[in-house]
């Protein structure tokens, strides 16, 4: 995108900044990170700000600049993760935050905006597949890329994971302290790479939390990886052509397997994959989408 994009890292609880990680992308050219929003107001103007999150909207309250509020999870899968009960209370306060603020809201999927329930746009993820491919698969093994997968596991599918990839060669992705043998890739080349190696890609994430997609499996995809993943009305595999889908973790491992055992299987439902990725999200869409917005702000 043509746009001149400034970067506020953010304070984690324990009272450090977030760095920007060079191992998850490199910084793009159009891209200036800054210390704090005074810094970031101090040196040039903008037109509008772009929140990911609650905090980030109160953190810009003095801030005279539209705002929109990109909604990245589902608030189903927020409640269960960290105990929030009062759903209601919630979103009477999140409702009073938006209007106060006269802020936009944007969803990355209409399967969070049906769980929020709050008008707004749908602009879907999008890869540039121009960026991945060259998929060979040499590596009869079950890749899967998440952070903190266990400690969100009712979310992730961790129990699913667990029972599929159990005995067979995998490997995590991702921070995942409390997993033995996951590990960070050190470069997005890196993680290119094992995109490129591995056999196939697991997808775990259940509905109603999460998308029967994040991120990860659409660059996969991208690549020409095929993609395992459980049924999920959000889902944009088709069994036995994108990859495979399954009911349960016990047939979605059998299928795995076959999968494993069959590198020219694996390869033409990846290239098929590919295709998927490229009719369902296309990456012209995504930028006319975000263009018309910010016009209209």
């Amino acid at each position: 995108m043509p746009w001149r994009v400034g970067v506020v890292t953010p304070l984690l609880p324990s009272g450090k900044v977030r760095r920007w990680d060079d191992r998850v992308r490199p910084l793009p050219d159009n891209v200036r990170v800054y210390p704090s929003l005074q810094s970031a107001v101090a040196d040039c103007s903008w037109d509008w700000i772009l929140a990911h999150n609650v905090n980030d909207l109160i953190d810009s309250r003095e801030l005279r600049y539209p705002k929109v509020f990109l909604v990245h999870g589902t608030l189903s899968g927020r409640m269960l993760q960290d105990g929030l009960v009062d759903r209601a209370a919630y979103l009477s306060g999140v409702r009073s935050l938006l209007a106060t603020y006269k802020c936009r809201v944007v969803y990355i999927s209409a399967l969070k905006e049906r769980d929020w329930g709050l008008p707004g746009d749908v602009i879907r993820t999008a890869i540039n597949p121009k960026h991945y491919g060259g998929y060979r698969g040499d590596c009869s093994a079950v890749l899967q890329v998440s952070n903190h997968l266990k400690e969100r596991g009712a979310m992730l599918g961790w129990e699913i994971h667990r029972e599929v990839c159990r005995d067979l060669p995998s490997l995590v992705l991702g921070e995942n302290p409390n997993l033995p043998g996951s590990k960070v890739a050190e470069s997005w080349e890196e993680l290119k790479g094992y995109y490129r190696t591995y056999r196939v890609y697991l997808h775990t994430a259940l509905f109603p939390y999460e998308d029967g997609y994040n991120l990860a499996s659409l660059e996969a995809m991208a690549t020409g990886m095929p993609i395992a993943t459980m049924a999920h009305p959000t889902s944009p595999i088709e069994d036995g052509v994108h990859g495979v889908v399954a009911q349960d973790a016990r047939e979605l491992r059998s299928k795995v397997l076959e999968l494993l055992e069959d590198s020219s299987k694996a390869a033409k439902m990846g290239s098929a994959a590919r295709g998927r990725l490229e009719q369902l999200f296309p990456l012209p869409e995504f930028q006319n989408a975000w263009n018309r917005l910010a016009r209209s702000l």
